[in-house]
């Protein structure tokens, strides 16, 4: 499947269609979608009725597709799905025009980065980070356990009048015009690019953030492996477009089937139960051939153990030391059965130990 590359006032409009579905609901559940990249997130938000909310590297939506899930999510995930459980949703925002997002909740603000390698920062109220799904530090920001969480710069542009936006570009060409707004606001330069003067730019931009009717888009990107997502502006009685259906859709192109995960799952505890017997097999059969053999071996040496036990027995009653009837016995040993040796006496337990080398082949 392509990149998604989604500009931020893409997600200005996103948020805003997200703030009229979930606001004020609650989470309730938050786990790892079996996804081929292993990057997607589905956090279950209850308001009337439960409603599901896909988050990957790159962007957010809805879905009303059942995103199989993997049941056994671990590390942030799992302290995510603990910390955010039954916390009421009081803010969704878009940071400036970054490509930002954030939830104020009960008693955490949960913040979404989408540029870069992606994040995912759990803070408390005062912005200072608890977790974070990696670090990152930047020569004027540190994500980071503890560090206060400070947001990119950027500027808010939906708040201020042509006028003011004309003032701050009145010293510069039309180059340096499109150049600044792509890079103090965040623009996507292929909004403003082919707008002929500094008055038109200043009006194609309040003219996007001031649609009423927005939709937004999917256009092919710098390259074949890139899709934009971009807000088209259209006219108020333009035909509504439902685009988290088709992100939902098009995302859903890599989703591991909860078919294939079962299946793949019951092939694996099958596989691993096989090779347990086949293993506690082999353990028993080497039990019993080295039983088998230990019985055959004193079957054979039966006669001459019966000569040790009364030999230990005589020495022990004339209190002659373990050491010394080991050596006695041994001395013997080496010159008429040099396969035996006997290598300790417990006089407490009436035991001893008797090694049996084998015998090499002549």
């Amino acid at each position: 499947m392509k990149k998604l590359e989604v500009t931020s006032t893409a997600f200005f409009y996103i948020i805003k269609e997200l703030q009229e579905e979930i606001l004020g609901g609650y989470i309730n559940n938050l786990q790892l979608v079996n996804h081929e990249d292993n990057n997607l997130i589905k956090i279950k938000i209850h308001k009337k009725k439960t409603k599901e909310l896909i988050v990957s590297p790159n962007i957010l939506f809805l879905t009303e597709l059942a995103y199989p899930v993997n049941p056994e999510s671990g590390g942030l995930i799992k302290f995510l799905k603990k910390k955010l459980y039954n916390q009421k949703i009081q803010e969704i925002k878009q940071d400036k025009n970054n490509r930002v997002v954030y939830f104020k909740l009960d008693d955490y603000y949960l913040v979404f980065e989408f540029f870069s390698n992606s994040n995912i920062i759990l803070t408390d109220l005062d912005f200072k980070v608890i977790t974070s799904k990696q670090k990152e530090e930047w020569k004027d920001r540190i994500i980071k356990k503890n560090e206060i969480y400070s947001f990119p710069q950027g500027k808010e542009i939906v708040k201020k009048t042509e006028k003011e936006l004309l003032d701050e570009i009145k010293d510069k060409d039309l180059k340096a015009t499109i150049s600044y707004f792509v890079k103090e606001y965040n623009i996507y330069p292929g909004y403003i690019n082919k707008e002929k003067t500094q008055e038109e730019i200043v009006k194609k931009i309040k003219e996007i953030y001031d649609c009423e009717t927005p939709a937004l888009v999917l256009e092919k990107g710098r390259n074949e492996d890139e899709i934009l997502v971009l807000v088209a502006i259209g006219k108020e009685k333009q035909e509504p477009f439902d685009f988290f259906k088709i992100i939902s859709e098009t995302l859903a192109e890599k989703l591991k089937t909860e078919e294939t995960v079962t299946e793949k799952k019951s092939k694996n505890k099958n596989v691993s139960i096989l090779e347990s017997q086949i293993k506690t097999r082999k353990e028993y059969e080497k039990i019993a051939n080295d039983l088998q053999k230990e019985g055959e071996k004193i079957y054979e040496y039966f006669q001459i153990i019966e000569i040790i036990n009364e030999q230990i027995r005589l020495a022990r009653n004339k209190k002659i030391a373990p050491d010394e009837i080991i050596k006695k016995l041994n001395e013997y040993f080496s010159k008429n059965q040099k396969e035996l040796s006997i290598k300790s006496i417990d006089t407490k337990e009436r035991s001893y130990v008797l090694e049996i080398k084998e015998q090499s082949e002549s």
